[in-house]
């Protein structure tokens, strides 16, 4: 997950935001901005974004807490209240799920943002919040080769099924398919992305094999505290470059990850 509480620092955030009250609530006058904090990346999921639109990796951006079925059509043109998403996490994983730790304090009826503030949403917003704060990286072996799985940060987070923070942690890793792969590793379903039969499953295998050959070196690297290698692998320009447009990158300097 991608760090992105700068979003509303930067200095042509409120420009942006005049646009949207002038455009009538036009949710594409986001995109751009979300996409330089999260370096053209979905903050969920870390995929690279692509501009065609209604593909499982298009740039989406969408409504945090949901306006369909009645939930929260009060922020349907709150600012505060979109984020940048792929169209895989968007449109198949979260859908318009907005679980919360005690329903009872659901805010139906919410106006603006500051209406939600006792909610205790179940969903971690990396806007709001820091991912380094909630998980860490594993990187691990399946039958279906090397993956890097989101977990639990056991140094902030204890192993407490009733705790509120513990139970948001699983709930992320859990609807975006994130981690827990060894109970999930066959295709669910298949669903139409433009026309397009995409398999699909809990655990997002394909895209977490990826990010695992992507870093598995420079996590070796640092895990082993071998100075030599780390520095042979970040004198390459490109490859330094491309590390540091994910938020995994700041994971593994920060140490916040598992070889296993």
């Amino acid at each position: 997950m991608i760090d992105m509480r700068s979003l509303f620092s930067q200095h042509d955030y409120q420009s942006v935001v005049q646009k949207f009250k002038e455009s009538s609530c036009d949710w594409s006058v986001f995109q751009d901005i979300h996409k330089r904090i999260s370096n053209n990346r979905c903050p969920i999921c870390e995929v690279e974004l692509n501009t065609k639109p209604n593909t499982p990796y298009s740039s989406t951006i969408d409504h945090f807490r949901p306006k369909a079925q009645g939930m929260y059509e009060g922020l349907k043109c709150e600012p505060r209240n979109y984020i940048l998403m792929c169209g895989l996490c968007n449109e198949r994983y979260k859908k318009s799920k907005f679980p919360l730790f005690d329903e009872s304090k659901r805010a139906f009826n919410a106006k603006n943002i500051g209406d939600v503030q006792d909610e205790e949403p179940l969903l971690i917003n990396p806007i709001e919040e820091d991912p380094l704060d909630f998980f860490e990286l594993s990187f691990r072996q399946t039958d279906r080769g090397g993956i890097l799985e989101l977990k639990r940060n056991p140094q902030k987070i204890e192993k407490d099924k009733n705790d509120y923070a513990y139970q948001r942690t699983q709930e992320m890793i859990k609807l975006f398919g994130l981690g827990n792969c060894h109970k999930d590793i066959h295709p669910k379903e298949e669903v139409m992305i433009e026309d397009t039969a995409i398999s699909v499953q809990e655990c997002r295998i394909d895209i977490l094999t990826k990010h695992y050959t992507t870093f598995i070196e420079l996590a070796k690297a640092v895990n082993d505290k071998n100075k030599k290698a780390f520095a042979l692998i970040m004198s390459n320009k490109n490859r330094k470059k491309e590390f540091e447009q994910y938020g995994f990158y700041q994971f593994i300097m920060k140490k916040q990850f598992r070889i296993l």
